[in-house]
């Protein structure tokens, strides 16, 4: 299966990205893989997170404090947005 990234989720990652850098460039680094591992992981196993708030979405713990939510099609698992936990959901 193949994955998609929106335009809104690669938005997020890399913001929540740059914060974490300002103070500690190695844990900005780690989340990175982190992130693009799990996503990864759902090629394979794309309904492995819980059903989300939205219909026909999906959610996943990527870090004890960020979540992913996605959509599962019939060819490709796309990846709609990264929060934090304490974050509204969706913009």
């Amino acid at each position: 299966m193949k994955l998609k990234w929106s335009r809104a989720a690669l938005t997020d990652l890399q913001g929540i990205l740059d914060f974490i850098r300002q103070d500690n460039p190695d844990a900005a680094r780690a989340l990175a893989t982190g992130f693009r591992l799990t996503a990864e992981h759902l090629r394979l196993h794309p309904f492995l997170g819980k059903r989300g708030d939205l219909e026909g979405t999906r959610e996943l713990v990527v870090h004890r404090n960020y979540l992913l939510s996605y959509r599962v099609g019939s060819e490709a698992v796309e990846i709609l947005q990264i929060w934090h936990v304490a974050q509204k959901r969706f913009h």
